[in-house]
């Protein structure tokens, strides 16, 4: 076997990557580490190298280092942030591989990882024939994995609380992030607070919407790469208005629209209220239903369908036979499965998923880019370190 040379950037926060790295080490394997802020620091036990220079002067000093140290292999998380953008590429100039984490595209159970050969983007199939070429003669059995939200929020303050404590070490430093630190954490505790009254207040959202039919629209992050960059839409405002229009013009009067919260939204906008407003200026007020709160599979075995930019909801409802119409672009966005294009046929002519069809799509996924694991439990994390050090040790 083939030693060769992990560097790691920037992950979720948390022990993730760094138990996948001590898992390549015990394969022979080289790792190393480049942090950029106290919480980068403390999330790999206070070891690695610092980067304290500007985000554009980054490509140039990590080309250097990938020579100097012989980096055959660059890990990350995400590849929209700007510094990710960089050094895609300086991986691209250097021609070594790139292996791209994700939250799972196949909620709950999975991690996604792409390998980019060469610093060169992976291309997902774009059809249920491809999908049935990757997924030939390949027998998955799905594993129920558990993450802990209590440890995902955990692991994010100690992050954030590093991340201001040891801030004039890293003088220019720029997040990815909409929020800063400090408003972020006040923000999650502004939903703390409230909490009670919003459980009370999705309780009573259901009961009013009763056994009317009804269509589920999930939000998602304002920021979200996927909806930055994958997507017609700046913010989730835009296309909460797109689909309030299309929905007042082209629903039938007795259809129902039901807004769900995305659970990690530390909710700066305050959706609830904002919600109510959109939708008084849509002659919606009594079609349009919001909830933070409410079990996803229940909302999904009622609805008629979902409409999403490109949330990972579309893939569960995709599962469980219901319709989905995509905004943007999604992986699941292909004919037999999402319908695309103009969104007003949907609302009274939406077209069920044939479960066979799905089972292909997500048996590709498993084969290219997915690991039954996850990034917030002790076994959800064990599971993640042996199976992306076995898909990053392969050749």
């Amino acid at each position: 076997m083939q030693t060769r040379h992990f560097l790691f950037l920037q992950g979720l926060p948390g022990p993730a990557f760094r138990c996948i790295a001590r898992r390549l080490e015990t394969q022979g394997h080289r790792t190393s580490r480049i942090n950029f802020t106290g919480g980068d620091l403390a999330d790999w036990h206070f070891r690695g190298t610092a980067y304290r220079g500007g985000t554009s002067d980054f490509g140039t000093w990590l080309r250097h280092r990938i020579g100097q140290e012989q980096v055959t292999d660059l890990v990350l998380l995400g590849d929209r942030r700007p510094l990710h953008r960089q050094a895609i590429d300086a991986a691209q100039q250097s021609g070594i591989d790139v292996h791209v984490f994700e939250e799972g595209y196949l909620r709950p159970n999975s991690v996604t990882i792409e390998r980019w050969r060469g610093g060169q983007p992976w291309e997902p199939p774009t059809s249920l024939a491809a999908c049935q070429v990757l997924a030939a003669n390949t027998v998955f059995v799905e594993a129920g994995i558990e993450n802990r939200f209590i440890r995902r929020w955990r692991e994010a303050v100690m992050y954030w609380i590093w991340t201001v404590l040891l801030m004039p070490a890293f003088p220019r430093y720029r997040s990815h992030r909409q929020l800063s630190a400090v408003n972020e954490m006040l923000a999650w505790l502004r939903r703390y607070l409230r909490r009670s009254r919003e459980y009370d207040a999705s309780g009573q959202a259901l009961a009013d919407l009763g056994n009317r039919p009804f269509f589920l629209f999930p939000l998602q992050l304002d920021g979200d790469a996927q909806l930055v960059y994958r997507s017609p839409f700046a913010a989730m405002e835009q296309a909460v208005s797109a689909v309030f229009a299309s929905f007042a013009s082209h629903a039938p009067d007795d259809l129902h629209l039901l807004v769900k919260r995305h659970p990690f939204d530390p909710d700066p906008r305050r959706w609830r209220r904002r919600i109510g407003v959109l939708a008084a200026e849509a002659g919606l007020s009594c079609r349009v239903h919001f909830v933070e709160f409410a079990d996803l599979d229940a909302l999904l075995a009622q609805c008629r369908g979902v409409v999403t930019v490109n949330s990972t909801v579309g893939g569960l409802a995709l599962r469980q036979g219901r319709a989905v119409h995509v905004l943007g672009q999604a992986l699941y966005a292909m004919p037999g499965l999402a319908t695309a294009g103009p969104l007003a046929p949907f609302w009274t002519a939406p077209q069920p998923v044939a479960p066979d069809d799905f089972a292909i799509f997500a048996g590709a996924l498993w084969q290219e880019c997915l690991v039954n694991a996850g990034f917030h439990g002790k076994d959800a994390l064990a599971r993640l370190a042996a199976e992306a050090a076995q898909r990053l040790g392969r050749e």
